[in-house]
């Protein structure tokens, strides 16, 4: 599991993604420049605020990570346009080495606009995502869901109970991206190849990151669905057509979506009815197999992980996995046989 360790301030600017890093912040400082909440802390450490504070921003959404060593109290109004969902996050304790214990499957939510008071524990360690009011409910209409309001309860401050499961599986999203964010302040790489792992990044929050948030609460809460009549071989047919001509692009499960006409949920029943997998996971099988294609050709030599982010693959770990799991041997593996051949 990723360690946020990284004791520099950090700060990638861009029009598509911000991620701004600082360790040792001042949490009071932040709090109050959000004029609608003020903040009261007790300090734990004795000498001084230990904090970590750092974001990724885009247009909509917001991915936020905290860690402090105070007892906080925060009250106020929340902001008139954001939703807010905490998870906690269980991170190799960096700073707080073992003082605590922390449940993590639940997810917190914070409507907009609406007066409360949370009371968080000593070495508070978390997740925050906020989400542009309009932007969520158009996601919920791409997954028939109902406007969000209706389907997570506006009206006051809530913590809604998770599989563990799920949860973990939010960590993990989280983490991965924060990972590629760091990795790619350290990197050495072309401004081209700096841009197109920032747009990735960007669509991942704005989507991928967003969508899981709102599955699992979906699940959680237990919200039922009717499926839609659509011709879904025909459905089929082209969203396999747009995911075969855009093995190298930057093409996304909600673009196609879009092009199609037809909500999430309904190409997720389709694609699970005809293949048993999600879309997104077929997807990834396509580009897996053209990029163990692109291996076994002999015209150029390519490092292995440039090649991968070309086929839109972006976290080493996973990708390794992936390949592995699908061919029964590592990408390098699949190199050698052709050098010795």
């Amino acid at each position: 599991m990723f360690t946020f360790d990284n004791k520099t301030n950090l700060l990638i600017d861009s029009h598509k993604l911000i991620f701004k890093s600082e360790y040792h912040c001042d949490f009071s400082r932040y709090f109050h420049i959000r004029e609608f909440l003020d903040m009261y802390a007790i300090q734990l450490s004795g000498e001084h605020f230990e904090g970590y504070l750092s974001k990724l921003i885009v247009d909509k959404v917001i991915l936020e990570f905290s860690q402090r060593n105070c007892l906080t109290k925060v009250v106020g109004v929340s902001d008139s346009k954001m939703w807010v969902f905490a998870i906690p996050a269980q991170t190799n304790y960096v700073f707080f080495q073992n003082l605590y214990q922390l449940q993590n499957n639940y997810i917190g939510i914070v409507p907009p606009k609406i007066e409360f008071s949370v009371f968080q524990a000593p070495f508070s360690n978390r997740f925050h995502l906020y989400v542009n009011d309009n932007y969520l409910n158009q996601l919920c209409a791409t997954l028939d869901l109902p406007e969000a309001k209706k389907f997570l309860n506006c009206h006051e401050v809530s913590l809604v109970i998770c599989s563990p499961e799920k949860i973990h599986n939010l960590h993990k999203l989280c983490y991965q991206l924060y990972q590629i964010a760091f990795t790619l302040d350290r990197a050495s790489i072309s401004s081209d190849r700096k841009a197109f792992r920032l747009n990735f990044m960007k669509k991942i929050l704005e989507e991928e990151i967003v969508k899981k948030f709102i599955l699992t609460l979906e699940e959680a809460k237990d919200v039922k669905h009717k499926k839609n009549v659509v011709k879904r071989s025909s459905i089929l047919k082209q969203a396999e057509d747009m995911m075969r001509n855009n093995l190298r692009y930057d093409l996304t499960i909600p673009e196609i979506c879009q092009e199609l006409g037809v909500s999430q949920r309904t190409l997720e029943y389709i694609f699970k009815d005809f293949y048993e997998i999600s879309p997104h996971n077929y997807f990834k099988k396509l580009r897996l197999n053209a990029l163990y294609q692109e291996l076994q050709k002999d015209s150029e030599f390519r490092f292995i992980y440039d090649l991968a982010e070309d086929f839109g693959f972006f976290h080493r770990g996973e990708f390794a996995h992936d390949y592995y799991q699908l061919f029964g041997e590592l990408p390098s593996k699949t190199l050698a046989k052709l050098s010795n051949s």
